[in-house]
């Protein structure tokens, strides 16, 4: 039988392509258009921050390699003229202490010491390298994950209160360190720092190094260490001397109070007996363990002018301190720029 209907290539249907509304294209379109430029935006304001944090970073670690760079002598380079002391004017108070200095701050002249290069064990101002190389190296605003837990420390140590997983900044920390001379924010600090505490260890020898700090060696970023933990009242004038011209380390030290603002909040009161004993005190730090009994680095300043007393080894460290100040406001005399020499005036 013959097929007598249309062939089949003639039942051809011509092809017309869905046609888009108007108003979906004018909805769709700029949306469309909307969410590239929003993150494209995004993703340059990422990239920008990324690379302004590598610059930091960057410029943080080359501030850091200039200063390694820069011998002791420049470091510590007087930045003032040296007081004259008129033994004269009062007698060198008697203090029992194994060891002890007091130097002018901007010059690093000494007008006091005894035995001051001995070599003994720190405790707690053990702590003031330890903020030096976070200052140093750290960005005090940056969030750190705390991986230390309390229990994990020494029974005896004195804490900043902190639990494995906190989140604090290392401002947080710092003040922690300081104030309430907690031994987990030391710990905290040199593994957020440097990796693990072996390797901060190991930089706060090279800054001793870097110093010039011959009497001076350190096991832990704390002060509980044992018989290879030492340092002298020598050296630790000169750490605290180039301590205060880091940007920082003065206001924490001179500081009462810090309530931190991490995980949870922490009221930090500061453990320095010495800053609310003695007129115009402003730090630093104190410390104690069985062998090394009280120590303290304390500092005062009068009329522009800082002394920076070091006692080491002494139950009545902070009194024999302020009995070492008091002295050396009143002998010393600081050159005038008009000539003559010019006084701290008196406290009434």
């Amino acid at each position: 039988m013959s097929y007598r209907g249309p062939s089949p290539m003639d039942r051809r249907v011509s092809y017309r392509a869905p046609q888009t509304s108007s108003r979906y294209a004018r909805l769709v379109f700029p949306a469309c258009a909307f969410v590239v430029v929003v993150l494209f935006v995004a993703g340059s304001t990422l990239l920008i921050r990324g690379r302004l944090a590598e610059s930091a970073d960057a410029d943080a670690a080359s501030a850091a390699s200039r200063r390694a760079a820069r011998p002791a002598r420049e470091l510590l380079a007087p930045r003032g003229p040296a007081p004259r002391v008129d033994q004269s004017r009062a007698s060198l108070p008697v203090i029992p202490a194994r060891s002890y200095i007091l130097v002018d701050e901007a010059s690093g002249a000494v007008l006091a010491e005894s035995d001051a290069a001995r070599r003994l064990a720190p405790a707690s101002v053990t702590k003031i390298a330890t903020a030096v190389l976070l200052l140093e190296l750290g960005h005090l605003d940056d969030v750190v994950t705390v991986d230390v837990d309390v229990n994990d420390l020494d029974p005896d140590s004195t804490i900043m209160g902190l639990s494995s997983g906190d989140q604090y900044t290392f401002r947080d920390l710092l003040h922690g360190l300081m104030l309430r001379s907690g031994n987990d924010a030391a710990v905290a600090i040199a593994r957020a720092v440097s990796g693990d505490e072996t390797r901060f260890v190991n930089t706060m020898n090279a800054l001793a190094a870097r110093l010039e700090l011959t009497d001076t060696h350190f096991t832990d970023p704390h002060g509980l260490g044992g018989p290879e933990h030492y340092t002298s009242a020598r050296d630790l004038a000169a750490l605290t001397r180039y301590a205060f011209t880091l940007p920082g380390f003065a206001e924490v030290v001179r500081q009462t109070r810090w309530d931190t603002h991490g995980t949870k909040q922490i009221e930090l009161w500061n453990s320095n007996v010495f800053l609310y004993m003695y007129d115009d005190a402003d730090g630093v730090k104190i410390g104690y363990t069985e062998e090394a009994d009280r120590t303290l680095v304390a500092s005062a300043t009068r009329d522009g002018h800082r002394l920076i007393a070091v006692v080491l080894g002494d139950s009545y460290a902070a009194t024999h301190a302020g009995n070492l100040l008091d002295w050396g406001w009143d002998t010393a005399c600081w050159p005038a720029a008009a000539g003559g020499c010019e006084r701290v005036k008196p406290r009434e």
